[in-house]
Parts: C-alpha cells; sequence; structure tokens
C-alpha cells in the first residue's frame, strides 16, 4: 500500500509539472500571473494555519511598527509572492539562458567575480525570499557552474523527478543527506571553483547556535560557516528579488567578511552570527517577500551556544587550521 501511494504521488507531481509546461507554451503569461494571484488571494482566506503562524511571526518580529492591517497585507503579499513563483519556474524551464538574462537582470556580478577569482569556490548564500527557486538557474544562465543544497523528499522517484528539473533549470542537485556525504560533495565543488547555492535561514527546532533575529531568538544552522572554515570558500550573499513591477533581478552582495581566529568553535559562532544578521536585513528590507512560516522561535537566551550537537558534527570532520591573525577575506 505505501509503494502504492508513493507511485500515486509520483505520477500526480509528474502529471502536474507536464501539464503546466505544456499549458504555459500555450496559454499566455498574464493569465498565468492574474490566475496565481488568485489562488493565493483564495488560500490566504482559506489557509487559516498559515495566515495564522505567519501573522504572529511577523507581529513578533516587525509588530513594533506595523498595525494589524499592514500586517496582514504583507502575510497576503508573502502568500502571492509563493505562488508567483512556482508560475516563474514554469517559464523559466520553458525559456533559453538568453530570454532568462534578458528578463531577470542581475545587480552586483562584480562581487561574484572577485569572490572566484581567489580560486576557492563561493558558497552563494540565498534565503526563502523572493523566488529562491530560481537563484541558482538564474546564476547558471550566467555561465556558471551551479550547485544547490536540497533537502529530499522521501519519495525516491520524486526526489528524482525534482532532480531532473531542477537540471533542466541549469542546477545541480546536492542532496542534504545524509549530512557526510553532502559535505564531502560541497567540497568537492569548492575545490573546482564553482558555486554551491545554500539556503541560510533554515531557523527550526534541534541542534544549530542560538542567534538574535529581530526581536527573539533562533536555532541557526552552523553547517554554512563551518563549510567556508573549512574550505576558504568565500561567503556571497544571492536573493532573486521581485521588483515593483513584478519582474525579478538577481541581487549580488558584498562577500560576509569571515571570522577566523583559529578557535574554530568561536569563529564558526561568530560567522554563523554574520549570516543571521544578513537574512535580518534583507528580510526587513523585503518582508512581504519572505516566507514568515519558516521561522521556529527559541526561548533561550540571545546570542551564540558555544556547545556543539551531534547532528552537526558531520559538518566539522576537518576543522580548518589554526592562523595567527583573524582573517576577514
Amino acid at each position: 500500500m505505501r509503494r502504492l501511494r508513493q507511485t500515486i504521488v509520483y505520477l500526480a507531481i509528474g502529471l502536474i509539472l507536464e501539464g503546466g509546461r505544456i499549458a504555459v507554451r500555450l496559454l499566455p503569461r498574464r493569465f498565468f500571473l492574474i490566475l496565481s494571484a488568485a489562488c493565493a488571494d483564495l488560500g490566504f482566506h482559506l489557509f487559516h494555519g498559515f495566515r495564522k503562524r505567519s501573522s504572529a511571526n511577523l507581529s513578533i518580529a516587525l509588530g513594533d511598527r506595523l498595525d494589524r492591517a499592514e500586517i496582514s497585507a504583507i502575510v497576503r503579499s508573502s502568500l502571492r509572492n509563493f505562488f508567483r513563483d512556482f508560475i516563474e519556474i514554469g517559464f523559466a524551464l520553458e525559456g533559453s539562458p538568453e530570454q532568462i538574462r534578458r528578463e531577470m537582470p542581475v545587480c552586483g556580478s562584480e562581487h561574484l567575480e572577485a569572490a572566484l577569482a581567489r580560486g576557492k569556490g563561493v558558497i552563494a548564500l540565498s534565503a526563502h525570499l523572493g523566488n529562491f527557486f530560481l537563484a541558482g538557474t538564474r546564476l547558471a544562465a550566467e555561465g556558471y557552474s551551479t550547485h544547490i543544497l536540497v533537502h529530499q523528499p522521501r519519495n525516491r522517484k520524486v526526489a528524482q523527478l525534482l532532480d531532473r528539473y531542477r537540471l533542466e533549470g541549469g542546477q545541480k542537485t546536492i542532496p542534504a543527506r545524509p549530512r557526510n556525504q553532502a559535505s564531502r560533495e560541497l567540497a568537492r565543488v569548492l575545490r573546482r571553483n564553482e558555486v554551491a547555492v545554500v539556503i541560510a535561514d533554515e531557523y527550526r527546532s534541534g541542534s544549530g547556535i542560538q542567534v538574535p533575529f529581530f526581536a527573539r531568538t533562533v536555532i541557526a544552522r552552523r553547517g554554512p560557516a563551518t563549510l567556508a572554515l573549512r574550505t576558504g570558500a568565500a561567503l556571497v550573499p544571492v536573493c532573486l528579488l521581485r521588483q515593483p513591477s513584478g519582474t525579478l533581478m538577481l541581487r549580488i552582495e558584498p562577500e560576509i567578511e569571515r571570522v577566523r581566529t583559529g578557535n574554530t568553535q568561536r569563529d564558526v559562532g561568530e560567522n554563523t552570527l554574520r549570516i543571521t544578521e544578513w537574512v535580518e536585513r534583507t528580510v526587513r528590507s523585503h518582508p512581504d517577500q519572505w516566507n514568515w512560516m519558516t521561522v521556529h522561535w527559541q526561548d533561550g537566551p540571545r546570542g551564540a551556544s558555544a556547545e556543539k550537537s551531534a547532528d552537526a558534527k558531520a559538518w566539522d570532520t576537518h576543522p580548518p587550521k589554526p592562523i595567527r591573525q583573524a582573517e576577514t577575506k
């Protein structure tokens, strides 16, 4: 029975994806944009859990400067953005690299070029912001060899199907589990001086480092900071943000300066904090483009925790060698 359910899920997802691609070829883009907005507005009223949780998280983060009506409007816009993401995925899969480059301009490519010039690869830090599904696709359209770290669905056939679609969009998939294998593959990508896209705002319960985020504390994954210290790769923020016109622009920001004193535990904590501070600044600037469901607040103390968890040990198998002074590049 379980295998039958998995087969049905696989076939349903496949039919939806292929049906969507056929529809994109036949119907005008405006139709899909209107449809996605209508579905999002309907979902805003029907998805009570999403609306309640997102509004509560937004109130915690920005409630000191937003009233109830503004919070509701931001949550609705966030859901609209999410629905529109999938329409844009369909058009990107059907478009050529030239069309993708034309429709999604890039700002700040010099920061990525400067980081790659050092020859140690780039960890492209992204977030559940704008159309994060296509950030790697846009980088690939620019000619960069791009890989993306992904939490795979349990259904193996579904995972393989989604991997194939990502590959069509220029993104090579690195499964996040098992962690040891993911760590090794990421290191290989960076040694080849390629780009690894990592979602930096996985703020859930479990292992990690406690860091301040807006008005509360979250548990941030130590993986990106540990990987950067191990490999010497640059941490470069990359977001595919929606403009007021509704179009997308890839914004590449200056590299996040890394702290490297030789105390691995302290350095991982400080660099994880710097990554989280970047996420907060970006979300503050674009609150209507972030998925407010992703954050799980903690009741623990603010600041970085010195305690190491077993779940993250796979990232620290080969810690960086100590050096004499702080490294900022």
